[in-house]
């Protein structure tokens, strides 16, 4: 609860500009294809798993705009068996504040290209093996620092916009909070789909 406090403060401070002209708030959802790299990690595939939250868009000029987003990302990967169901899961509080790029078109259709950074606050870590599960969490650091990079476009519907994004999560720090500092860091691949209403 504490964490989720602080990623709700941190996007208010964020957007306190929240209702002056060009902001746009919105919700978004997907999947996630998450995984782990780094020297300390291998025999692992990606893992299915749930993306979504919300989003703060403020246009600077009519082609960039700044977007802060609060978003509930489930993380982790699977054991490279097909015959075992075993691996890593955990959950985040992730903030993204990404710098947007909207290519102008005639139309509604508008291309976008996006980058930034993010913050993530651990709500859960646990390694599973068929029906059984391990409480991880107390190896797994509380933040998670990582790069955004992705596209995808927009589609003006006039009193806000349908957007479609894919993007790639790259971690920067590693997860492992004990002794050793082992190399593994989280990554992933969403695809969203969300729906922004202008103010």
């Amino acid at each position: 609860m504490k964490r989720l406090v602080i990623a709700l403060a941190l996007v208010a401070l964020m957007s306190s500009s929240v209702f002056a002209e060009g902001m746009t708030l919105g919700f978004k959802g997907g999947l996630n294809l998450a995984n782990l790299s780094g020297d300390d990690i291998e025999g692992m595939k990606m893992k299915l798993c749930f993306g979504g939250g919300v989003f703060l868009n403020y246009q600077i000029t009519e082609s960039i705009s700044l977007q802060p987003e609060l978003l509930f990302v489930m993380k982790g990967a699977k054991v490279d068996e097909d015959e075992v169901d075993a691996g890593f899961k955990a959950s985040y509080i992730d903030i993204p504040v990404l710098a947007k790029f909207s290519v102008p078109m005639e139309g509604a259709f508008a291309p976008c290209f996006f980058a930034g950074p993010y913050i993530g606050f651990n709500m859960s870590a646990k390694m599973y093996f068929e029906d059984e599960e391990i409480d991880f969490k107390d190896s797994v650091k509380s933040t998670d620092f990582g790069l955004v990079f992705g596209g995808g476009f927009d589609y003006d519907m006039g009193e806000g916009y349908l957007s479609f994004d894919a993007r790639y999560a790259l971690g920067l720090t590693t997860l492992d909070d004990s002794d050793l500092e082992e190399d593994v860091k989280n990554t992933g691949i969403m695809f969203m789909v969300g729906y922004g209403f202008d103010f």
